[in-house]
């Protein structure tokens, strides 16, 4: 096994800040095109999540394991796309073009951010969703209908919810990591991730007087009031899971230990907030 590459903390500082010019003018792009290709269908866009936050240390963006929240709304209610073949062509040339664009602007870049595009009418259905703060987003488009902030009892509660209905996911994991290899573990850690960047924010709700503003925390903050509020183990394992990321990033995605690392990290963490969230409320 090849040895550990050893990045210090200002080799992270220096590739932060050009990741964080990668994600700016991906960014940019998105908001320039999506209007061309959707039109008078567009209500507004937003971006939010980690991407736009502060980052104070290496764990608060990971390249590729991270990624870019882009929020879109419509007019109508019609899906963004519909089941046929014009509607996949549209969505190959919307990437394409993104991307086309996004090289020519950076042809030195650190990294291609992965986009994710949310279209907002299925997260105000979810009623355990907790809507961000207008000072949380990046208005790209428009002007965003945001939900009325549920109470803080609320929040908690559905944040509770959400940990319960990992259940699944944990009980299928081993089964489904058997027979992995290579570039199959990344389908795994995809699954993850928009699993294991919430799970200690949901914890941390429960105790504290104003969730919302929780939810606004970057994951060096996030990281530092988990050992604060005595939850060592959920905290070396929330570090590790982006720590490890760094590492699989690092390596080109051709490291196997570092996709078992990434995996196992993410795997023992929602497992330990899920101990938790029963502790907080004891289910059968």
């Amino acid at each position: 096994m090849k040895p550990k590459l050893i990045v210090t903390m200002q080799d992270y500082s220096s590739m932060l800040k050009r990741a964080k010019a990668d994600t700016n003018c991906a960014v940019e792009i998105w908001a320039e095109i999506l209007p061309q290709f959707f039109g008078s269908r567009l209500d507004y866009v937003y971006a939010k999540g980690s991407a736009l936050k502060n980052w104070d240390s290496h764990i608060d963006y990971v390249p590729t394991i991270s990624d870019v929240d882009i929020h879109i709304g419509l007019k109508d209610d019609e899906p963004l796309f519909r089941n046929n073949p014009d509607d996949f062509d549209l969505a190959v040339s919307l990437s394409r073009q993104c991307e086309d664009e996004f090289l020519r602007r950076r042809p030195n870049n650190f990294h291609i951010p992965r986009m994710q595009v949310i279209e907002t009418r299925f997260l105000l259905q979810n009623e355990k969703y907790t809507p961000p703060r207008p000072q949380d987003i990046q208005k790209l488009y428009g002007e965003p209908h945001l939900q009325e902030l549920p109470s803080p009892d609320k929040i908690r509660a559905g944040d509770l919810e959400r940990i319960f209905d990992e259940k699944e996911f944990l009980d299928d994991l081993p089964r489904r990591i058997l027979d992995r290899t290579g570039l199959d573990w990344w389908a795994i850690i995809r699954a993850m991730c928009w699993r294991i960047s919430p799970a200690p924010v949901r914890i941390l709700t429960q105790t504290h007087p104003d969730p919302i503003e929780v939810w606004s925390w970057n994951r060096t903050t996030i990281h530092k009031e988990l050992l604060k509020e005595g939850y060592d183990t959920i905290a070396s394992y929330y570090y590790g899971f982006y720590d490890s990321g760094w590492d699989l990033f690092l390596s080109e995605f051709k490291g196997l230990s570092e996709f078992r690392a990434v995996t196992t990290n993410g795997y023992y963490l929602l497992i330990e907030c899920m101990k938790e969230a029963h502790r907080i409320s004891p289910r059968s």
